[in-house]
């Protein structure tokens, strides 16, 4: 029974590529799209390679006649978002803000795709229980954060965190809408391996884009010294999109995602308490420990109920 560990462990280290991603900003005259793009690429060339070993074709499979609607191109749009979301908030909330207040998000959206069966999902009805889970999961972010005390964190003051958390909560369900899209995308293109593919490439593609348009004269330059592990965003996003593909089918969709979670909680909470990758040191308390197991508990509830 080790696939629930590496579930656990591969959540852990989700942190670790916000954390990357965001200090490999500094080395490329802090322009955010293009750590997001470094990022998006190193974990695309991974894909590829981990495609071509596990199913022996990397190019997706679609079925003669296969009508895929518009949408299904939208994982890559919203998986630069969830990146490049990150990258923001890390240096404005903080390691453990930046993983807490996606997953509230994370369970608003999928909840809304479970209840209206958006993107081809199965629909199933949203009862009290689920969205009692919800509010315990919103009880617990206020514990965590301490809403009731001076409003500071990271970089950023007053109104201006709250914005921040607010574009938090929008990156998590961009990640909701990401794993819809990609779930039935694998159905119609080989595998799960193969939508991850296309997910990555489509992102890949939007952000090179957004880099040309943005600020081309930053690919021409040469990428600042940086710590080793500035390097590992792209390695880790690789990681946990070919860990999703494989323990899916053993551990089922629901327990992945809760194991992810509880796993990526704890590990924010890790890093941030011994200042690890660049976070700024925050040690546990009494409080902040209550509101972390009540998240947890609380997307148990939202997921098994």
């Amino acid at each position: 029974m080790l696939h629930l560990p590496i579930a656990l462990a591969i959540g852990a280290i989700i942190p670790i590529q916000t954390a990357a991603n965001s200090r490999l900003r500094l080395s490329v005259n802090n322009k955010p799209v293009v750590p997001a793009l470094i990022s998006f690429s190193i974990a695309l060339l991974l894909s590829i390679l981990a495609t071509t070993v596990l199913t022996g074709n990397p190019l997706p499979q679609f079925a003669p006649g296969t009508h895929a609607p518009w949408w299904v191109w939208l994982g890559g749009l919203m998986g630069s978002f969830f990146v490049l979301g990150n990258i923001l908030l890390f240096p404005k909330l903080g390691a453990v803000q930046t993983v807490v207040l996606p997953i509230l998000g994370q369970i608003i959206m999928g909840l809304s795709i479970d209840h209206f069966g958006l993107f081809h999902s199965p629909q199933t009805q949203v009862g009290a229980l689920r969205i009692l889970g919800a509010v315990v999961v919103l009880a617990g972010i206020v514990v965590t954060l301490g809403m009731g005390r001076k409003t500071v964190v990271g970089d950023a003051e007053g109104a201006e965190v709250w914005l921040y958390r607010l574009i938090g909560v929008g990156v998590g369900m961009c990640s909701s809408i990401q794993a819809a899209v990609n779930g039935y995308l694998g159905t119609i293109a080989g595998s799960s391996l193969h939508a991850a593919e296309i997910n990555l490439a489509v992102g890949a593609v939007l952000l090179l884009a957004t880099v040309l348009v943005t600020s081309p004269k930053q690919l021409t330059r040469k990428v600042e010294p940086g710590p080793w592990w500035m390097w590992l965003g792209g390695v880790v996003g690789a990681i946990f999109v070919i860990g999703g593909a494989t323990l899916v089918p053993v551990l089922g969709t629901a327990t992945t995602v809760i194991a992810f979670n509880a796993g990526t909680i704890v590990g924010g909470q890790v890093m941030e308490s011994v200042g690890a990758f660049g976070a700024r040191k925050t040690p546990i308390d009494a409080t902040r420990a209550l509101g972390l197991a009540v998240i947890i508990a609380g997307v148990l509830a939202v997921r098994l109920l």
